[in-house]
């Protein structure tokens, strides 16, 4: 592509902010940036930017922002407030960022393009694994490969590299040791400013790892297929590598995609869009499924996830699906790119710092073709805070328990609008029929046939005092026993979930066997991989 050209499409980009983004997926939206304590620089486009904690997904306060431009001139330094925020305020341009903090790895961004107002910046910053080491990113760089040849990545817009979407690219990735002397660990490529690599299985993107005994690490990635997402026109190459210590370097390279199949057939329409807001009191394991950036607490997690049914013409005939996001229902702004190919079995799984509980977000699809895009109806959740369970009775490692023991727990605060409890007494440590009072651990989570109780007066059984909550053991009649057996071992634990009144949000405390969510993935298949569980003996009866 002719430099004119390029410079041309990048300059009509901007000037359509106020219309449909293209499908390159870099127009930036309408709207205002959200205000934040801290601001860097005083130039006339604000960016707004979270920095988050990918170890658990917590924003990270007070880490020191140091701005400089494309010539190396410091623009200047700020802290991230108490909420992870702050605000890049710059001429559009293309800035390097870095993030310092007592006990953080290094996080460096080089080369983000600022284009214009309503762009949000999601930087992650690791806790250091070990503080004996210096906080210093690695060094990134990347080439084309053609063939045996390397070509060459500007970081000029006007002569960015060009390839067919058909094709896609190869790309010859180098990571070296920063000046703290550690290994690369692993390196992410993919396409669009809009998703940050390593959010897991939020986006679609090229992965490589490195043997820790390589101080040097070389990858050939292939960006083709469902990492390009659809995206068409001039966009960016969005790479990230860490070392073994966490330090993170995030760089930006304009490219250019050209449609060489472009998809003109009509576009169907949209039957249905539902929107579901999850948030989890304790670290997801890495099979889950789930590895957002955004949580309440440093323990917790959060994310939204949007399944709708789109009306598909003939085979083929959109290129993607795009997911925008809003606080206001007015300033909307790109938050995901998706795959025709991966738009319709799971759902799309939004990970945004920008989700806060008790904040409502608004969020549509858009199906899109090289000429035409056509929006699905606008959904809304309120997530949920976290809350977590304290207390089982009876307790961890108590003995001369009674047979028909009063089972009780107690959560840390109550959220949502009502609450739902899985109770569970397993026959797990004398290894016997295991499931002695719910059948959860057997295979059987369908609610009508457990032990599930709800404290919105549908569950008389239930009694609550406080925070406190009680039930008899057996009360329904379904233990393989009418009571426990004297001088025997059992476990008991509880599932607990918080739901919104219209059924658009849940908060789970924990959930070992997938009775409330449906994200598995855990030690034994539920989404919460800690929690309480209670290990106890009965007595022989007479109490």
């Amino acid at each position: 592509m002719r430099k004119s050209h390029l410079v041309l499409a990048l300059s009509s980009a901007l000037l359509l902010a106020a219309c449909t983004p293209s499908p390159d997926g870099l127009t930036p939206p309408n709207g205002t940036t959200p205000p934040s304590s801290n601001i860097v620089g005083t130039g006339s486009t604000r960016v707004l930017g979270y920095v988050v904690s990918s170890n658990s997904g917590a924003v990270v306060a007070g880490s020191t922002v140091t701005v400089t431009d494309s010539g190396g001139t410091t623009v200047g330094t700020a802290s991230t407030d108490d909420k992870g925020t702050f605000v890049l305020s710059v001429a559009p341009g293309t800035y390097s960022l870095s993030f310092a903090k007592p006990g953080y790895a290094a996080s460096r961004v080089v080369n983000y393009p600022v284009l214009g107002a309503g762009q949000q910046l999601n930087v992650v910053q690791k806790m250091a694994f070990s503080s004996t080491y210096k906080a210093v990113a690695p060094e990134l760089g990347a080439a084309a490969l053609e063939g045996e040849t390397r070509v060459a990545l500007s970081n000029d817009p006007a002569k960015a590299y060009t390839f067919s979407a058909s094709k896609g690219v190869t790309l010859g990735l180098t990571v070296t040791a920063g000046d703290a002397g550690l290994s690369p660990e692993i390196v992410y490529a993919n396409v669009g400013l809009e998703n940050t690599p390593g959010a897991g299985y939020f986006g679609s993107r090229a992965l490589g790892e490195n043997d820790p005994k390589n101080t040097v690490m070389e990858a050939k990635l292939a960006v083709t297929g469902n990492a390009l997402r659809g995206i068409r026109g001039p966009t960016y190459l969005n790479l990230v590598a860490y070392d073994y210590n966490s330090n993170r370097v995030n760089s930006y390279i304009p490219v250019n995609i050209t449609d060489d199949q472009p998809v003109t057939t009509p576009l169907g329409a949209f039957l249905d869009t539902r929107a579901m807001a999850y948030t989890v009191a304790q670290k997801l394991g890495y099979n889950s499924g789930v590895r957002p950036t955004a949580a309440p607490t440093e323990e917790s997690q959060m994310w939204a996830e949007l399944k709708f049914n789109y009306q598909a013409g003939l085979q083929g005939d959109v290129l993607g699906f795009r997911v925008f996001g809003s606080a206001d229902n007015t300033a909307f702004r790109l938050v995901r790119t998706v795959a025709a190919a991966d738009g319709f079995a799971n759902g799309v799984r939004i990970s945004d710092p920008a989700l806060v509980a008790g904040q409502k977000m608004y969020y549509y699809v858009q199906a899109y073709t090289s000429t035409q895009s056509i929006n699905s109806p606008v959904v809304d959740i309120t997530p949920l805070d976290s809350f977590k369970l304290t207390d089982l009775t009876p307790g961890n490692r108590s003995g001369g328990v009674s047979l028909t023991p009063t089972l009780s727990w107690t959560v840390d605060k109550k959220v949502g609008d009502y609450r739902k409890f899985y109770a569970l007494v397993n026959d797990y440590p004398s290894l016997g029929a295991y499931c002695f009072w719910g059948d959860a651990l057997c295979g059987d989570t369908r609610e009508a046939s457990n032990n599930v109780y709800t404290d919105d007066g549908k569950s008389p059984a239930l009694t609550m005092t406080g925070n406190t909550y009680s039930v008899l053991f057996n009360e329904n009649g379904k233990a393989l026993l009418p009571k426990l057996e004297a001088f025997h071992s059992y476990s008991f634990d509880v599932s607990a979930a918080a739901f919104s009144a219209d059924g658009r949000a849940v908060s789970i405390a924990q959930d070992y066997y997938n009775i409330f969510s449906p994200n598995g993935g855990c030690n034994f298949g539920g989404p919460v991989c800690e929690g309480l569980i209670s290990t106890f003996t009965t007595g022989n009866g007479s109490n």
